[in-house]
C-alpha cells in the first residue's frame, strides 16, 4: 500500500511520485541551489583543480601481462609393493587447483630467484634510492623482494587453466621483463620435485651407496678367504667331493700297486732262492726256457750232439773227427750255461727292479692319498667358516639388490616428478599505455563528475542544516497551510533594478 500525502491547498491525496515532481519541489531544489551558488561553485572549481593537479603528479606506472598455463598436477597412490608402497600419476587440474596454485606465485622462493638475477640486482627497486651501491647484497636483495611482493599480483581467467600474471613498474621495459622473470621463476620453482621428494631420493641413495659398500667389502673378503684356503668353487663340500673322487681312485691304484709289489716279491724270492748249479731248475723258468739264445744254443748242442753220436758208430773216442766233435760239444755246452747263467741273472736284476719300482709307486701313492686325507680334513675345517662368508655374502648381495630396486622404482613412480606440469604461455610484451596516471581526458572526466557530486552533496546538506523556509513550499510543507501571496525582498529587488540600470 502506497503511502498518501495531503495537498494544503486543495486537500486531496497525492502518491510520493506526484509530490516529488510537483512543481513547487523542483523550484524548491533549484531554489536551494541558486541560494547557495556561491557554496556550489567554489567547492566544484576546488575540487576539480585539486583532483586534476594531484592526478598529475601521481608517479607513472606501467603494467605488464604474463601468463601461466596449469596443464596437469601429480597425485600420489597407494600400491601394493612393500618395497615402493607409493605410485605417482598425473591428473588434469582443476579450478581448485589453480586458485590454490595462485597462492604460491608471491612465495618466497619465486621472488629470491627473481631478486638473485643479475640483471635485476644490480639494478635499483625504485626509481630513486639513496647510496644503493653502498649496500650490502643482503640488503639489496631485501629491498628487490618488498618491491617485487608489492608490483606483483595474479589472477586466474575464469573456467580455463590460465593466470595472468600482472607487474607494475615505473619502466615499460622493466616491468616486461619482471612480469616474464617472475613467470620464469614461478615454472622453474614448481616444475622442479618437491624437497621431501628431493630428501628422499638422496637417502634411497645413500642407502643404495650403503649397501654396495657392503657388498663389495663381503665379496673381497670372500674372495681372499677362498685365496688363502685355495679353494675355487663357492663351497668347500664341493672340493672335498671332488677330493674323495681322487682319494677313491689313489685308494684302487694303491692296492693294485701293493697287490703287484706283492706278487713281484714273492716272484723275486722264489727265483733268487734257487740254486745257481741247478741248470735243470733255471732252466725251468719259464723265463729262460722262452728265451731265443738259449733255445738256440740248445738247437745247436743237440745237432752236434747228433753228429757226434753218429761219428761214434764209425769211429773211436781217439778218432780225429769224434775228438773234434767232442770238443765243440764241449763248447756249445760251456757256451749254453754261460748263457743260462747271464740270463738268470738278469732276471734276478729285472725282478729286483721291479720289486724297487713297484715299491716306490707304492710309496707314491700312500703319500698322494696321505695329502688327500690331509686336505679334506683341512677342507672341513674350513666349510664352517666359509658358510658365514656365504650368508654374509648373499645377505649383502640381497641388501643392494633391495637398495636397488627401490631407488628404481621411486625414481620410475614419480618421485622425482615436478608436482605441477605448468609452462610459460604467453610472454609480457612492453606496454605502450601507462596506467598511472590516468589519460587526462580521463582524470578531467573526474574531476568534473566528482566535483559535481561532491558540490551537490554540501549544497543539500548545508540546506538541510538551514532551518530557514526559503520557499512557499517550505512554509507549506512546514506549517501545513496553503501559502496565499509572497511579499518581495525589497532590498534584494531594488539592487536587482540597480544592476539592470
Amino acid at each position: 500500500m502506497s503511502e498518501k500525502f495531503i495537498d494544503p491547498r486543495s486537500g486531496a491525496e497525492q502518491g510520493v511520485a506526484e509530490r516529488l515532481f510537483r512543481s513547487e519541489s523542483a523550484r524548491d531544489l533549484f531554489t536551494t541551489i541558486y541560494k547557495r551558488r556561491t557554496l556550489y561553485w567554489t567547492i566544484l572549481v576546488v575540487f576539480a583543480a585539486a583532483f586534476y593537479f594531484l592526478a598529475m603528479r601521481l608517479p607513472e606506472k606501467f603494467t605488464a601481462t604474463a601468463r601461466v598455463r596449469f596443464d596437469s598436477r601429480l597425485e600420489r597412490e597407494v600400491s601394493q609393493d612393500e618395497d615402493n608402497p607409493e605410485r605417482y600419476r598425473y591428473r588434469m587440474m582443476t579450478a581448485p587447483d589453480v586458485a590454490a596454485e595462485i597462492q604460491l606465485f608471491q612465495a618466497r622462493e619465486v621472488r629470491a630467484r627473481v631478486a638473485e638475477n643479475p640483471e635485476v640486482f644490480n639494478d635499483t627497486p625504485y626509481k630513486s634510492m639513496p647510496e644503493w651501491d653502498e649496500r650490502s647484497d643482503e640488503q639489496k636483495q631485501q629491498a628487490w623482494m618488498r618491491y617485487l611482493f608489492g608490483g606483483f599480483s595474479a589472477q586466474g581467467i575464469p573456467n580455463t587453466n590460465l593466470v595472468v600474471l600482472k607487474f607494475e613498474d615505473w619502466s615499460a621495459q622493466r616491468a616486461a621483463m619482471l612480469a616474464n622473470l617472475l613467470g620464469e621463476a614461478y615454472v622453474a620453482h614448481r616444475t622442479q620435485p618437491s624437497e621431501a621428494q628431493l630428501e628422499r631420493i638422496q637417502m634411497l641413495r645413500i642407502g643404495r651407496d650403503e649397501a654396495q659398500r657392503d657388498f663389495r667389502i663381503a665379496i673381497g673378503t670372500l674372495d681372499e678367504f677362498r685365496k688363502d684356503g685355495g679353494l675355487s668353487g663357492s663351497s668347500a663340500s664341493d672340493e672335498v667331493f671332488k677330493l674323495q673322487d681322487s682319494r677313491g681312485v689313489v685308494s684302487v691304484r694303491l692296492a693294485e700297486a701293493q697287490s703287484a709289489l706283492a706278487g713281484l716279491d714273492d716272484r723275486y724270492q722264489s727265483v733268487s732262492t734257487i740254486d745257481r748249479e741247478r741248470q735243470d731248475l733255471i732252466k725251468a723258468l719259464p723265463e729262460i726256457g722262452s728265451n731265443n739264445l738259449i733255445n738256440s744254443l740248445e738247437d745247436e748242442i743237440r745237432l752236434i750232439r747228433a753228429r757226434y753220436n753218429q761219428e761214434l758208430l764209425h769211429s773211436t773216442d781217439l778218432h780225429a773227427p769224434v775228438i773234434l766233435l767232442k770238443q765243440e760239444l764241449d763248447d756249445a755246452n760251456a757256451r749254453h750255461e754261460t748263457a743260462v747263467q747271464s740270463v738268470f741273472e738278469g732276471l734276478l736284476f729285472q725282478l729286483q727292479a721291479s720289486v724297487s719300482e713297484k715299491a716306490a709307486e707304492v710309496q707314491s701313492f700312500s703319500d698322494e692319498l696321505g695329502s688327500v686325507n690331509a686336505e679334506i680334513s683341512r677342507l672341513a675345517d674350513l666349510q664352517p667358516q666359509l658358510d658365514e662368508l656365504l650368508v654374509e655374502y648373499e645377505s649383502k648381495r640381497e641388501a643392494l639388490q633391495l637398495a636397488q630396486k627401490r631407488l628404481s622404482a621411486a625414481e620410475n613412480s614419480g618421485a622425482q616428478l615436478p608436482e605441477v606440469i605448468v609452462s610459460l604461455a604467453g610472454q609480457a610484451a612492453i606496454p605502450n599505455d601507462r596506467t598511472m596516471p590516468p589519460p587526462m581526458w580521463l582524470i578531467s572526466v573526474l574531476a568534473i563528475a566528482l566535483g559535481l557530486f561532491l558540490a551537490l552533496t554540501t549544497v543539500f546538506v548545508a540546506g538541510y542544516l538551514d532551518r530557514t523556509l526559503d520557499t512557499p513550499g517550505e512554509a507549506e510543507r512546514e506549517l501545513g497551510l496553503p501559502v496565499l501571496a509572497t511579499i518581495q525582498n525589497e532590498r534584494g529587488f531594488q539592487s536587482k533594478r540597480r544592476k539592470r540600470r
